[in-house]
């Protein structure tokens, strides 16, 4: 997965957003007299204000999601559509303090820009067609991978790991195979069905088919497909690969769509193998206390 050009961006606005904190802190006085008499506590405040949203940049970066990094780049939005109306404002600030807020928006901006850019570089890779995007975790579990996937594979009872389904069961027979349809039903009480296109036990991957097409279909999506693939790691552990491949109904901002949808996505799916785990492990949900480490692949 390309992840460079989203951690450079960020990155970039990590220094950005640290130097300017930096700067407000030591001599707020200073530049709020030279912005047009602001308050010193106010220039203070807002170094403050840009050191922890640093150390949010930061927190990303060391443990990269997409869906938080598109976050950061609204907040971005956010002080540049906050900010620019003052330049409008007579009297407010000086000639040097206009200056000041169109090059910061300026700034500002451009990395908002190369942050949206590579959020949706990630989505978009490897994937042939216009409007197709993908997202694919991968998790370090330390079940066995046989284990783990004879859990996995039990299509029906995945309501039994996940905390936002209410039920699930696997109809057209009682075996996961190619042609069975898994229906899942969320605390909501929304439903969905989602078709096995492929069971390969000797690679322990699933494929399956999301009935996007179904008018009670939850999602706004017109397409949806997503698998499983457990491989063996180091010393018997077990890699989870977990992707989906989605086509938005909106076309245009349909990666933002899929971007937001990561942030529960990323958080649930630990949770959900955790959940697995144990099960694989013969051990009670409670006593594995820790969650399985998330990556991109």
């Amino acid at each position: 997965m390309t992840t460079r050009p989203l951690r450079t961006a960020l990155t970039a606005n990590l220094v950005f957003s640290t130097l300017c904190g930096v700067a407000l802190i030591v001599s707020g006085r200073e530049i709020g007299v030279a912005m047009g008499a602001l308050p010193g506590w106010f220039m203070t405040v807002l170094g403050v204000g840009l050191l922890g949203f640093g150390a949010l940049i930061a927190f990303v970066l060391a443990r990269l999601r997409i869906g938080w990094a598109l976050i950061i780049s609204g907040l971005d939005l956010l002080w540049v559509v906050s900010t620019l109306p003052l330049l409008a404002v007579l009297g407010l600030l000086t000639a040097d303090g206009r200056l000041i807020v169109l090059l910061v928006a300026a700034v500002v901006a451009v990395l908002g820009f190369f942050q949206m850019r590579g959020i949706r570089t990630i989505l978009a890779e490897g994937q042939d067609e216009e409007g197709i995007y993908r997202h694919c975790v991968r998790l370090y579990s330390r079940a066995k991978p046989d284990a783990l996937w004879a859990v996995i594979r039990d299509l029906g009872s995945i309501s039994r790991y996940s905390t936002g389904l209410k039920a699930s069961r696997l109809e057209g027979g009682s075996v996961a195979e190619p042609g069975a349809v898994r229906v899942c039903t969320n605390q909501q009480g929304q439903s969905w069905a989602e078709e096995v296109v492929s069971m390969d036990d000797p690679s322990r991957t699933v494929v399956l088919r999301f009935r996007a097409e179904a008018e009670d279909f939850p999602f706004p999506l017109d397409e949806m497909i997503g698998g499983w693939t457990v491989t063996p790691a180091a010393n018997g552990t077990s890699t989870v690969d977990i992707w989906w491949s989605v086509r938005p109904t909106r076309r245009r901002l349909g990666w933002v769509l899929l971007a937001l949808m990561t942030i529960p996505l990323d958080r649930d799916i630990r949770h959900i193998v955790a959940a697995m785990e144990a099960e694989g492990s013969g051990k009670s949900a409670g006593s594995m206390m820790r969650l399985p480490v998330l990556g991109y692949c």
